[in-house]
């Protein structure tokens, strides 16, 4: 039945990550998350758009751009605004999450980059419940986004609204992984103690640090990387950057997709 086909309801993705081209771009990660949607459109897939309003944007585009609603997050003992805006780019929907203290200046805070995508990925999961979408897949990219798988897991129990969405985790550059002090977990992160044991400590060269980047691979569904060779050499040490044996561990829902 034709009819029946053209009103069926399409398979959901949010596509979560720190830039995308052409809005805001420094390597290659901007240019799968700006080029990706269109193609999973025409595979039949509404996927949509997540990323920060960096400045960079606010100069090229803000004529273009339209503000939907705003609200306040914590993050750890802070409480912090978030405006949501929306600009459509190629037929894409792209939301842009603005805070001018993170996002009015460079694309990467050197000194704050934790507290500065601990702020991001919180707010995309605030920001969910309050848009008329709900992904069946929120697809996070690289160490920037992985705070949104782990603050997914941690909410989904207390939380119905944010039940069965799904995760995948892309792994761009294992090289930068997020690795911050044992500090920020509760005070800049918001998470209990025990997420240190469980899964996100990250013990190296005598520091006791939370490792972003592996609490993502080990809580995400399914995790992927960015061509089937780079996910052989995840797995030695040559090229896993201290994370090969977490490779080994999530193997079995690893998967290595060619770019393009």
């Amino acid at each position: 039945d034709l009819a029946a086909e053209k009103n069926r309801e399409l398979p959901r993705i949010l596509l979560a990550a720190s830039e995308c081209a052409p809005l805001a771009k420094t390597g290659g990660l901007a240019d799968v998350v700006g080029t990706l949607p269109r193609y999973l459109r025409r595979l039949g897939v509404d996927a949509r758009v997540m990323i920060p309003y960096h400045r960079i944007i606010k100069e090229k585009y803000g004529e273009e751009i339209e503000h939907l609603f705003s609200f306040e997050i914590s993050l750890g003992w802070r409480k912090k605004f978030v405006g949501v805006n929306r600009l459509m780019l190629d037929n894409t929907c792209i939301w842009l999450i603005e805070n001018d203290e993170y996002f009015g200046g460079a694309i990467y805070l050197s000194d704050r980059e934790g507290e500065q995508y601990a702020f991001f990925t919180r707010a995309v999961l605030e920001a969910l419940p309050r848009l008329d979408f709900k992904p069946q897949v929120l697809h996070c990219n690289d160490w920037e986004s992985a705070l949104a798988v782990i603050y997914l897991k941690d909410q989904q129990v207390t939380r119905p609204e944010l039940r069965g969405i799904k995760t995948v985790f892309t792994i761009h550059n294992i090289a930068y992984q997020g690795q911050f002090g044992e500090n920020l977990l509760w005070d800049v992160f918001g998470l209990d103690h025990g997420w240190y044991d469980g899964g996100l400590g990250f013990e190296y060269e005598g520091r006791r640090d939370v490792n972003l980047m592996k609490g993502a691979m080990l809580m995400a569904d399914a995790v992927s990387t960015v061509s089937p060779n780079y996910a052989r050499e995840l797995h030695s040490p040559r090229y896993g950057y201290r994370l090969e044996g977490v490779a080994d561990m999530v193997s079995g829902k690893m998967y290595g997709i060619l770019n393009g």
